[in-house]
């Protein structure tokens, strides 16, 4: 008996590793480790979008897009030709400065020509001779240069107002063809320079239609101040 116990004790012994190394599968552990697996996989492909859309976006927002907004759109307000901030001082010529025509388009200059030369003025409304000064004579040459530099600057600001109109059009078309919102904005912030300009032009000729009205004023007083000075008695 004492044998046959010994022999199972040693059969039970030998047996028991070997039933420790048969693998066992658990299906839903494996099907949780799967889900997990794919839920993994999906977050990663989702990560990998989200960084291209935010580069695509920080490219889209960022960097220079100065040669979008160049171009027509930086000539609208001037169209590269006459602006106002050359055209001859009015102040100057009013208060007995020479003319001068510096600024201004050759065709405007001829046009003065013309017209000084074809109204045939005299020198002087007195008659005095140039060696002589009465404020009459000073407030008609003033009157003349004003008259003969505002003739010069309607010319200029004509052709100026029909070459910015070409600058607008061109400009107009880039509108829209920007790639990105960088440069829209970009080409949107050069319109409202353009836009400040334009009104900056607006400005000057307001400016100067204002001084050729007070040259009216100037005329007025000088012509009272001569007839005061006629009738004050003298001995």
């Amino acid at each position: 008996m004492r044998r046959l116990a010994l022999l199972a004790l040693l059969a039970v012994g030998l047996s028991a590793p070997a039933l420790a190394q048969v693998p066992t599968i658990d299906n839903a552990n494996l099907e949780k480790a799967r889900e997990i697996a794919s839920s993994t996989q999906q977050i990663l492909d989702a990560d990998r979008q989200i960084l291209q859309f935010t580069q695509k976006t920080l490219q889209a927002v960022t960097g220079d897009r100065s040669s979008q907004a160049q171009g027509s759109l930086a000539q609208m307000a001037l169209g590269g030709g006459f602006s106002m901030s050359q055209a001859p001082s009015l102040g100057s010529v009013i208060s007995g400065g020479a003319l001068s025509f510096a600024g201004m388009g050759a065709g405007s200059q001829n046009i003065v020509s013309t017209l000084i030369n074809g109204l045939q003025l005299v020198q002087t409304i007195t008659g005095l001779t140039s060696g002589q000064s009465h404020p009459v004579d000073a407030a008609y040459k003033n009157s003349v240069n004003v008259a003969a530099t505002l003739s010069g600057l309607i010319n200029s600001t004509q052709s100026a107002v029909q070459t910015r109109s070409q600058a607008f059009t061109q400009g107009g078309q880039m509108i829209g063809q920007a790639p990105d919102l960088k440069g829209s904005v970009d080409q949107n912030t050069q319109v409202q320079i353009q836009t400040g300009q334009t009104i900056n032009e607006l400005n000057g000729v307001v400016n100067n239609a204002a001084a050729a009205a007070n040259q009216a004023n100037l005329d007025r007083i000088a012509a009272e101040s001569a007839a005061a000075r006629a009738m004050r008695f003298t001995q």
